[in-house]
């Protein structure tokens, strides 16, 4: 699910517009549209960063320490569209999100480098992300590794306000937004041929999302990430995978800064793997809201039709009051690993 903080630029403008006068003058489709935004200014988790619901296979962007952990040269391509569908009106500019990967070792197997480009969107926000990382590597037992990971780039943020009407007098103007944010993160990668775990800050550079000349409250801001998973056999066809992802945001001033993601996944012959996800989010109780809100419910489906090639997909029921304006979300993926060679990978590879 789309976190709050990707709708910052949209509260302002909520917050400015008399509600009595937005009921006279909007179609009945634009009201759904402003009501979810609304409902995910109120209700989620104010993350700014784009969320995977095949976060396994796609863990760069989040954590720049997997940086040649395949032993190969890997590709990753995933593309995101949410909140599909025109249930009940749809949601005019649902979110989607693309995002690109690539990472090797070098000859020197300390050292590996990668590059991952992110492309986000909910309505009028388009934020561009390029990084280049960096991974020191070292054995930690015979089939155990530590891999300190660094990432830098450029993050480029707009919102097309120019498009967005005042109906009152006195309401103030909104102007487009181009910025050019510093993009740097950390992270650490501890990985075994059966598990992983996995710490890191993305982005620690704070930054302003309005425009120069204005004051505004979207403020860009850190995130934690962390990442455990692990392969046991069960049998020689079957090998049960549970894997768990927790986002926290640093400085969060919504309620519910924290995301779980419970992941437990069926891989049959190493070529097939059919996967559940629970998604839930949780904050400090204040004011009689709940603790904890569900979030979604996923399912997934990877195949490898050939050791190196790998494609897969997942849907996202939506389990809060989003889901009476969408029928769920859609994320694929396709990746490709390059060049196995005996001594220096295992195949195949779970992680």
């Amino acid at each position: 699910m789309k976190e709050a903080g990707d709708c910052l630029p949209l509260i302002t403008l909520v917050n400015t517009i008399k509600v009595k006068a937005m009921i006279k003058k909007l179609s009945t489709k634009l009201l759904a549209t402003i009501a979810i935004i609304a409902t995910c200014t109120l209700t989620v988790n104010a993350q700014q960063d784009p969320q995977y619901t095949q976060f396994m296979y796609n863990k760069l962007p989040q954590n720049a320490a997997y940086t040649g952990s395949r032993e190969v040269l890997s590709i990753r391509m995933l593309y995101r569209t949410q909140w599909a569908g025109n249930k009940n009106g749809g949601t005019v500019g649902a979110p989607q999100t693309a995002s690109f990967t690539i990472h090797s070792p070098l000859k020197n197997e300390h050292f590996a480098l990668g590059f991952f480009y992110t492309n986000d969107r909910l309505g009028k926000e388009h934020k561009n992300q390029f990084n280049v990382t960096y991974a020191y590597r070292v054995a930690l037992g015979k089939k155990v590794k530590l891999s300190l990971g660094i990432n830098a780039g450029i993050m480029w943020y707009k919102w097309n306000g120019l498009q967005e009407r005042a109906y009152d007098f006195g309401d103030p103007t909104v102007e487009n937004v181009s910025r050019v944010l510093p993009d740097v993160g950390a992270g650490l990668y501890v990985y075994h041929p059966n598990f992983y775990f996995g710490a890191s800050v993305p982005n620690f550079i704070k930054g302003d999302l309005n425009n120069r000349k204005s004051v505004g409250e979207a403020k860009r801001t850190p995130h934690v990430v962390l990442m455990a998973g692990g392969v046991i056999p069960a049998g020689k066809v079957l090998k049960i995978r549970p894997q768990i992802q927790y986002r926290y945001i640093a400085n969060a001033v919504q309620r519910i800064p924290h995301t779980f993601d419970f992941n437990l996944s069926l891989l049959i012959y190493d070529r097939v793997n059919i996967g559940g996800q629970y998604r839930t989010s949780f904050g400090n109780k204040s004011n009689n809201v709940k603790l904890l809100d569900p979030d979604s419910f996923d399912v997934m489906l990877e195949v490898w039709p050939t050791k190196q090639l790998m494609i897969g997909y997942a849907y996202d029921y939506t389990l809060t009051k989003l889901g009476n304006y969408n029928r769920g979300s859609h994320e694929v993926i396709i990746g490709y690993d390059f060049g196995f060679e005996k001594k220096r990978v295992i195949t195949p590879r779970y992680f």
